[in-house]
């Protein structure tokens, strides 16, 4: 396997699942909560988590395409996988041995965090993996059921802001929730996106995703409000005073939303449609990244 193979199987575009929500995590637990150790360490620990909540994804990924390539799902689909198997011919075997490389390092890396910051980062991280893996392996896997988009919400999205939030400030608070149930809202959006394009072939295999069970239109209706409800929320507290206003620069994200919206209402092919997913990931990675700069703004005003 060359480098460039070895990029496309760990689909970068799925990245900014992962490491969006860290830096909404660190932006608000610097902002938002009085400092409770010096600086450098919380950023010290907010790399550490962006490392180990990226190799995770990374190894969700490479999983999701050795499992794909067992179903035979992967023998029909024009987007939405590497074809690191199907198409580049890579034996099987070497993309389950970086399943496993990929698997050991968050484990290795969330057990020193767990040390210093807490050991609840223990079975929190051991069932976010859990989920990842299940996500696409196992008798059922989730991604071939309608709980797909929850699952990978909660475990990317409302876990992931959590854990960066306590790293900064070593206590639980309610305001926690703020960040995180956008987020969770966000990331699920990404993959009812990708299950929106996948639709025909989902189908066709048997999948009983959300999509599927709800019908095209009306998960095209769903993935529609899903990004109206994450730019309401914080609109609602900003309007609270809770948030500043600052944090509406947020909203620029609906932007490459109504583009997602706009391409599913032309076109219907897979391959066009993978296009949804860049502006998907495009308007996730915006929404966190924006709202992270209006605190920040907020503070040095």
């Amino acid at each position: 396997m060359n480098l460039s193979q070895f990029f496309a199987l760990i689909r970068p575009r799925t990245l900014t699942a992962a490491f969006s929500p860290v830096v909404l995590g660190a932006a608000m637990g610097a902002t938002q909560f009085q400092a409770t150790q010096p600086l450098w360490l919380s950023l010290l620990y907010t790399v550490g988590i962006l490392i180990c909540v990226l190799s995770a994804q990374i190894a969700a990924n490479i999983w999701n395409e050795y499992f794909d390539f067992k179903s035979g799902l992967d023998l029909t689909q024009a987007a939405g996988n590497s074809g690191s198997i199907v198409r580049e011919g890579i034996s099987p075997t070497i993309i389950k041995r970086w399943g496993y490389i990929t698997t050991i390092l968050p484990l290795v890396l969330g057990v020193t965090l767990a040390s210093a910051v807490t050991w609840w980062y223990i079975p929190v991280g051991m069932l976010c993996i859990l989920t990842s893996i299940l996500y696409s392996g196992g008798p059922k896997p989730i991604s071939r059921t309608p709980f797909g988009e929850l699952a990978s919400g909660l475990a990317m999205g409302f876990a992931i802001v959590g854990i960066t939030l306590f790293a900064w400030t070593h206590t639980l608070h309610w305001t926690y929730l703020i960040p995180a149930v956008p987020s969770t809202i966000l990331i699920g959006a990404i993959m009812m996106t990708n299950n929106l394009r996948d639709f025909t072939n989902d189908a066709n295999h048997g999948r009983r995703t959300l999509v599927i069970l709800l019908g095209r239109e009306r998960g095209l209706q769903l993935l529609r409000g899903l990004f109206l409800i994450s730019s309401l929320w914080i609109v609602a507290w900003a309007i609270s005073g809770i948030m500043p206003w600052t944090s509406l620069l947020a909203l620029l994200s609906l932007l490459p939303a109504m583009k997602v919206i706009h391409i599913f209402n032309i076109y219907a092919d897979p391959v066009h449609l993978n296009e949804a997913m860049k502006f998907t990931s495009i308007s996730c990675t915006l929404y966190h990244f924006l709202w992270a700069i209006g605190l920040l703004l907020n503070t040095i005003m």
